[in-house]
């Protein structure tokens, strides 16, 4: 792919010329699908993670067939192919079905309305006139929605780009479909019962991650494991790479590429599957190897193919010397079963006869594609995969800047079948559809055993395991929406950019909501803060005691009583140092952070005391800080952990000891007001804390 310039339209010239201009610049400059035809032919194709996309650019039809249509009529066929290669040349998407059919309902409407296919006569009239094209075409279809979206992109980038710039703005009239996890329908209650995995299938899956031997198991297992510590779509694997685990402070976090608008991220793995996660990329780092070599070397030399142990020529073969049929079943590892009725067929005749290919695959395209003008040579064959192998994107992963050879899923063909030896010289990434026959058969004639069955494991009724990858990430969200976590931090691990599609994953019983809503029902009192945090009530500053209206937001230790109207908070995240910071005993979670924070400061107070016992300039204050820091942060431990302390208690830190600029301005002048003796702290306290005298 060519590098994306951004058209830019040309205010001093009409519509029309924009219009040619852009058509021009998309045909000319723009190479995406120029291998298939470009503009000179009316589809393209291109694979998404292993799965064909078609784009086709044709009439409507209710049976539509890619390779038989009726395609759009010009002006509007050249805009459409320039529309959607630009798009697609910025962000190369698989749901570009969805900007298709609204080409095609604008194109409909142009010709019912004005009666030519001409995109600078989209006006009002045929936007009215798509809307009802829709509805009578598609009537309470779902993707409406979806197809209203790319409607009012299309529209917009028509006035961005001056191409009609009078045209009305227009608002998407259909509602987005209600998620089937909250609809009350019989079907979506059946659905519902069964699109969350139980506990016995999650352990089983366990299972399999333990007791992985084969090559195929122990790669398979890894990579669900992958989907196992945190809410994940089984598509966004193949972005992983070799070097994604990342370490911060001694928490272990994946870096992660989030499809649907996400973008790049952290994803922190629970300390329970820190070793599970370590163990599952170097598993596949292991098995990987292989293939990152092979893709490697196809870069770095192309045209040589890599000598192997079981290649039989001798070691002055030419690259460009022609290979007998033995030599080639060997130099492509086929099975020692096929590779004997070669040699057989090769001592009794012609070592270079028909006869003695026939059991590789004499009629195969692919064979014959590779004996075209003779028996190959390594040379050829090197050329011949290099190319089966490389994708658009070469030698870079598609929409990253990593190499091919640093993806963590890579191997090699047929590195996890059954009969098959690996091909050398081959590398290939698993599609999500591969993914999922280790989880549930399709309905084949041999259908592949899924990873359940190749264990033996069966589900509570005596029934065959059948899972997709999507459930995985159903069960970490709704197990997440059990233990109270909250919206936003649900939506940040999952990986959505819309905190609101967290209902599309909660499939908690009605009966666990029902019991939710009772406890709230049964309070006869205003709750408690801790009985506000455990039913995911919001706390009023009014439950923290402050005499104030508002709510007081959720922090990582606690909550924060700052008001966000009077000024920005400048702490920078220094919130157990801050006096409207409150800590709850009994809080979900808060005490294991305070345990693991105050660990760090005090391994950082022990290295700024070494370092200012070696007279490092500037080590003291560090040292202060470190201490002064460790102190309120071990004293708010202490008094959580103690027994005196009941659950639910707020503790606060001294106001004295986080004075605003104001109190130290006063000070300055000689103003100073001494502090109550009671919300004193001794000193003596504060150093027995840090292990002083």
């Amino acid at each position: 792919m060519g590098d994306v310039i951004f058209f830019s339209p040309r205010a001093e010239v009409s519509a029309r010329q924009n219009l040619h201009n852009f058509i021009a610049y998309c045909r000319d400059e723009l190479t995406l699908y120029e291998g298939q035809g470009g503009f000179s032919v009316n589809s393209w194709r291109y694979d998404h993670k292993g799965r064909p996309v078609a784009m086709v650019f044709a009439k409507y039809s209710e049976n539509s067939n890619p390779y038989s249509f009726d395609p759009l009529e010009e002006p509007f066929l050249s805009f459409a192919k320039a529309y959607i290669r630009y798009e697609q040349s910025l962000n190369e998407v698989s749901s570009v079905g969805n900007k298709l059919m609204a080409l095609r309902m604008v194109h409909d409407a142009l010709l019912e309305v004005h009666g030519a296919a001409d995109p600078l006569k989209i006006d009002g009239l045929v936007q009215i006139k798509v809307r009802e094209l829709l509805d009578q075409r598609y009537p309470g279809a779902a993707r409406l929605f979806q197809c209203g979206g790319q409607l009012k992109v299309l529209y917009k980038f028509l006035v961005d780009k001056a191409i009609t710039p009078t045209l009305p703005q227009w608002k998407n009239p259909w509602k987005r479909p209600t998620e089937k996890a909250t609809r009350t329908d019989e079907a979506s209650r059946k659905w519902q019962e069964v699109r969350c995995p139980s506990i016995h299938q999650m352990f089983s899956l366990a299972d399999c991650f333990a007791k992985a031997e084969t090559t195929k198991d122990r790669y398979w297992a890894s990579v669900l494991a992958l989907l196992m510590f945190a809410p994940s779509r089984g598509g966004e694997l193949q972005e992983l790479t070799v070097n994604s685990l990342y370490e911060e402070e001694g928490r272990l976090a994946v870096i992660w590429f989030g499809e649907k608008g996400f973008g790049e991220t952290l994803k922190w793995v629970p300390s329970g599957m820190e070793s599970v996660v370590r163990e599952a990329f170097n598993r596949l780092i292991e098995i990987g190897r292989p293939a990152r070599e092979a893709a490697k070397l196809a870069y770095d030399h192309p045209g040589v193919f890599p000598r192997h142990e079981r290649c039989i020529t001798p070691q002055d073969f030419k690259e460009a010397m022609p290979l007998s049929a033995l030599q080639f079943a060997y130099a492509l590892n086929f099975s020692q079963h096929v590779k004997n009725k070669v040699k057989g067929i090769s001592e009794r005749g012609d070592p270079n006869s028909d006869s003695a290919w026939s059991p590789l695959g004499f009629n195969t395209k692919w064979l014959k594609d590779v004996r075209k003008g003779g028996n190959p040579s390594y040379a050829k064959l090197a050329n011949y995969f290099a190319k089966k192998y490389r994708s658009e994107s070469w030698p870079y992963l598609p929409k990253t800047d990593h190499y091919v050879w640093d993806s963590l899923l890579l191997v090699r063909e047929y590195e996890l079948h059954d009969e098959f030896a690996p091909r050398p010289l081959s590398w290939v990434i698993p599609n999500l559809n591969a993914l999922n026959d280790q989880l549930s058969s399709r309905p084949l004639k041999n259908p592949i055993p899924t990873i359940f069955q190749r264990f033996g494991f069966k589900d509570e009724d005596g029934s065959n395991i059948r899972l997709t990858s999507h459930q995985l990430r159903v069960w970490l969200s709704t197990n997440a929406e059990r233990g109270g976590m909250d919206s936003w931090r649900l939506a940040q691990w999952a990986g959505r950019a819309r905190i609101e599609d967290n209902r599309a994953y909660d499939l908690r019983t009605q009966a666990e909501r029902e019991t939710q809503v009772r406890e709230i029902l049964k309070l006869e009192e205003r709750p408690s803060a801790l009985q506000a945090i455990k039913l995911n009530l919001p706390v009023a500053y009014a439950d923290l005691g402050l005499n104030r209206i508002g709510i007081a937001d959720v922090t990582e230790y606690g909550m924060c009583t700052h008001d966000y109207a009077m000024s920005p908070c400048t702490k920078g995240g220094e919130c157990m140092t801050c006096k409207e910071h409150v800590c709850i005993k009994g809080m979900p979670k808060t005490l294991e952070r305070i345990k693991r924070l105050e660990e760090q400061l005090a391994a950082q107070l022990e290295k700024a005391e070494d370092a200012s016992n070696d007279g490092t300039y500037g080590a003291d204050r560090w040292s202060t800080h470190f201490g002064w820091k460790l102190a309120h942060v071990r004293t708010q431990r202490v008094r959580l952990e103690s027994e005196a302390t009941p659950d639910g208690a707020v503790l606060w830190i001294p106001p004295e000891h986080d004075p605003s600029p104001v109190k130290r301005a006063l000070d300055q002048q000689g103003h100073q007001s001494k502090p109550k003796q009671e919300n004193l702290v001794d000193e003596s306290v504060i150093a027995g804390l840090l292990g002083g005298d």
